[in-house]
């Protein structure tokens, strides 16, 4: 749940970042398109699996875009570096809300009949 309530924080930096620095017109509107659709996601994702599964993949194809798309090293370090944050914030381990797992309890054992044995003092 921490790395959700992160990845909410690091949303609004790719939109804000497209706006601040001087990108090409494709990594512009890509990170504009994916950093609000993956903001919205990653609010919904405090309460919603689809919701975070789908932030995931947007910060997949924000950081795969870096490397299929002309880039410059600008672009590439803002759009790698986003993306596999937010990747690895919403699919990573940590990222799966917390659960109560109940196991039923062991029964406990019966005492050994005794055999006819005596019991010596030590």
């Amino acid at each position: 749940m921490l790395t959700r309530s992160l990845a909410i924080l690091l949303g609004p930096w790719l939109p804000i970042a497209a706006l601040i620095f001087p990108m090409g017109t494709a990594h512009r509107v890509n990170d504009l398109v994916a950093g609000t659709l993956a903001t919205i996601l990653s609010a919904a994702a405090l309460g919603s699996d689809r919701a975070r599964i789908g932030a995931a993949v947007i910060g997949g194809w924000v950081a795969l875009a870096a490397l299929v798309l002309p880039s410059t090293l600008l672009e590439a370090e803002v759009a790698l570096s986003w993306g596999v944050l937010m990747l690895a914030w919403l699919a990573g381990p940590f990222s799966a809300a917390p659960a109560v797992i109940r196991e039923p309890g062991v029964a406990p054992r019966q005492p050994m009949a005794d055999a006819g044995h005596q019991r010596l003092a030590a």
